[in-house]
């Protein structure tokens, strides 16, 4: 891990649209199945969660009702995981998350990284998910105010609420339940430097590292790129 005079990260925020990170070659196969699965916690009334090996781009559900419709969540993540063999899907909680076979055990996967218990108050729900980048990042949860951004870009309503210790994916299903949103996406780019993230010596011209969005029943609320960058001066 690099030391902690870097601390600053670039932050990209979209909405209703692709974002700066799906710019780079998306996966058909990784955005189908994200899509299946957004139709399951729409339909279920479920969370889910998904860990994408690839760019997803972005889509909406405007063919969905609104109305749950009662199904066996668990036979129906196997039928739509089971037909692509990179994936597997567990219940962690409330949530049924998909994540790469390998990221459940791998404990250098940016998402098994450990958060500890902190109070969220009054904060946008892409401030919390810059607090969680600059933990991958940086090894320290620190939260930016506005998440970074100012004015319609602080993503979301407020929320404030006690996260409670786990990982990353512990920290995500927690927020997609506080913002009553029914379902988490995240790609990490795979790191070059297995002794840290490389660091972005000239923002706006580096593809960002992880990217984070929170999805409602019909469309996605937001999205959040990230990358680390070193602190100007």
């Amino acid at each position: 891990m690099r030391e902690m005079c870097v601390v600053a990260v670039a932050l990209l925020v979209s909405f209703g649209g692709s974002s700066p990170v799906a710019q780079q070659d998306a996966s058909q196969a990784d955005t189908e199945l994200a899509q299946k699965l957004w139709r399951i916690a729409a339909t279920s009334h479920v969370r889910v969660g998904f860990q994408s090996i690839g760019v997803t781009r972005h889509r909406s559900l405007n063919d969905v009702s609104l109305d749950p419709v009662p199904m066996d969540v668990i036979r129906a993540l196997d039928a739509v995981v089971s037909a692509d063999p990179r994936y597997e899907g567990h219940m962690v909680g409330g949530t049924a998350v998909v994540r790469p076979r390998e990221a459940w055990t791998d404990p250098a996967d940016p998402l098994n990284h450990r958060v500890p218990a902190v109070q969220i108050t009054n904060e946008p729900p892409n401030g919390v998910i810059m607090g969680l980048s600059n933990l991958i990042f940086y090894n320290q949860f620190r939260l930016e105010p506005g998440g970074g951004m100012r004015g319609p870009a602080a993503m979301g309503t407020p929320v404030s609420f006690q996260m409670q210790a786990g990982t990353i994916i512990d920290a995500l299903n927690q927020l997609a339940e506080q913002t009553g949103l029914i379902m988490w996406v995240a790609w990490a780019r795979p790191r070059e430097n297995p002794e840290g993230w490389n660091v972005c010596q000239t923002p706006g011209s580096c593809h960002s590292d992880l990217q984070f969005d929170l999805r409602n029943a019909q469309r996605i609320s937001g999205t959040v790129a990230t990358q680390p960058r070193a602190r100007k001066g």
